[in-house]
């Protein structure tokens, strides 16, 4: 029989590590797997994706952080449908699977990271190290955020499996790109675009918008424009800054859109200024495009990303040396089409999903075979 896998998610909100659980459920091994996807607060619009590629969704509709009532649902869950391994993302969900896990002591735990260590409070610390010893593997999506995870909440990084995010070659390289007045921009011009939740000061796109103020005027510059694609709290701020900056006609906001593949074709080269990543799953979308990039040196985007090669990098929090980036990029349209060569064959040497997928395959059977080899203490009554 096929072994039972659960993914558990905080929810199913448009972000990097909510698509990566939409790939990875809909393409396990259905011969070899049976997939539900359950979530800890209502249904967030990935929900239906997931449905129309077959995967059974459940969601626990927890009303915030302090809702216990969701532990409750989620150890009724269980009970029920009994899964052979569970697999949690992002801190809640790490440790709700923890604690089930340790409360019913009949299946593996794995947690998985996809950020550095940074933002967390004294609370939400103490629960990690605290929790962490209920867990039976570690995912993390990037060398950074293993060492990250060491660092600050605990465990050795031998006990650390690295899995990076994955991306599907033929969708991203193959898709057409969008007429330019759909998309709001102007008839001529570069266009240099971002994707990512609009949250600050994680993203840099203040330091984005200060580096293009920078470049105005820059007759060295070709005339570009930056589509920048996606929401969140930040981006009243940001139009704001866009428009005392006098950039209204220069930068573009989509919104959200799940249209990606065909928003990174539209674009002549991608850039992401953030202050911290785990990894960076636009970038490699944007990669697979075969788009050169722009990023910084922080979190995982270095070992994926080679400087020079498939793009350039540049410190974070400085909008000097992102505007020469940017301008050294955009007036070499020859060097920038070799980097986005060199980024899509890095990518589809490295970071298929196929073989992201697989990697998770492999873990589950270690997991469960390590499992099934250790004598089952008695479930822990409540």
């Amino acid at each position: 029989m096929p072994a039972k896998v659960m993914l558990l998610a905080i929810g199913l909100g448009i972000g990097g590590t909510e698509t990566h659980i939409v790939e990875l459920a809909s393409r396990l091994d259905r011969v070899r797997f049976t997939v539900t996807v359950c979530t800890l607060k209502p249904d967030g619009p990935l929900a239906q994706e997931l449905r129309a590629r077959g995967v059974k969704v459940v969601s626990l509709d927890g009303m915030g952080k302090l809702d216990i009532r969701v532990l409750l649902r989620l150890l009724k869950l269980l009970r029920t449908e009994r899964p052979d391994v569970v697999q949690a993302f992002l801190f809640w969900a790490n440790v709700a699977a923890r604690v089930c896990g340790h409360i019913l002591r009949a299946f593996p735990v794995i947690s998985s990271y996809h950020d550095e260590i940074v933002t967390e409070g004294k609370v939400v610390r103490f629960l990690d190290r605290f929790t962490l010893k209920w867990t039976d593997a570690i995912v993390c999506c990037s060398q950074a955020v293993s060492r990250s995870v060491v660092a600050h909440i605990g465990g050795a990084v031998d006990q650390h499996t690295i899995i990076p995010f994955g991306v599907d070659i033929n969708r991203f390289a193959s898709a057409t790109a969008l007429g330019r007045q759909e998309l709001g921009l102007q008839r001529d011009g570069i266009v240099l675009g971002t994707v990512c939740r609009l949250v600050e000061p994680k993203k840099g796109l203040r330091v984005l918008l200060e580096a293009l103020a920078q470049l105005k005027g820059d007759a060295k510059v070709p005339l570009f424009q930056l589509l920048l694609v996606g929401d969140g709290p930040a981006r009243m701020m940001l139009e704001y800054l866009r428009d005392h900056l006098g950039l209204s006609r220069q930068v573009v906001f989509t919104g959200l859109r799940r249209d990606l593949p065909r928003i990174f074709s539209s674009m002549d080269a991608f850039v992401l200024p953030s202050r911290y990543e785990g990894f960076g799953i636009a970038i490699l979308e944007a990669m697979a495009a075969g788009k050169p990039v722009i990023a910084t040196t922080v979190g995982g985007i270095p070992e994926f990303v080679k400087a020079g090669e498939s793009g350039l990098l540049v410190s974070p929090d400085d909008s000097a040396a992102l505007a020469t980036a940017i301008g050294t990029l955009l007036s070499d349209p020859a060097r920038a089409e070799a980097m986005g060569r060199n980024g899509r064959g890095h990518v589809q040497k490295l970071y298929s999903i196929e073989s992201v997928v697989k990697r998770h395959e492999d873990l589950y059977v270690r997991c469960l075979s390590s499992f099934s080899s250790v004598p089952s203490p008695s479930p822990v009554s409540i």
